[in-house]
């Protein structure tokens, strides 16, 4: 990661253009997996979950419309 800055530049542009630097190589992402040490395990486990949520709701939504006689 590197950002050049020049004498005149002011520090707020510089530090727009270092966060935008960091932004791109994702480092605030790579610093919290390491930080409380994230296992792929997990990440996959949290996604799982997510996605078993949306479709248990869609299968309850599809059990519902049934019910009234719409499908």
């Amino acid at each position: 990661m590197a950002v050049i800055v020049h004498d005149d530049m002011p520090i707020d542009q510089a530090l727009r253009m270092l966060w935008r630097e960091t932004l791109r190589e994702n480092i605030p992402d790579e610093y919290e997996r390491n930080r409380y040490r994230i296992k792929p395990t997990a990440e996959r486990h949290e996604f799982k979950k997510e996605f078993a949520k949306q479709k248990r709701r869609r299968r309850a939504a599809t059990r519902k419309l049934r019910k009234k006689g719409v499908r």
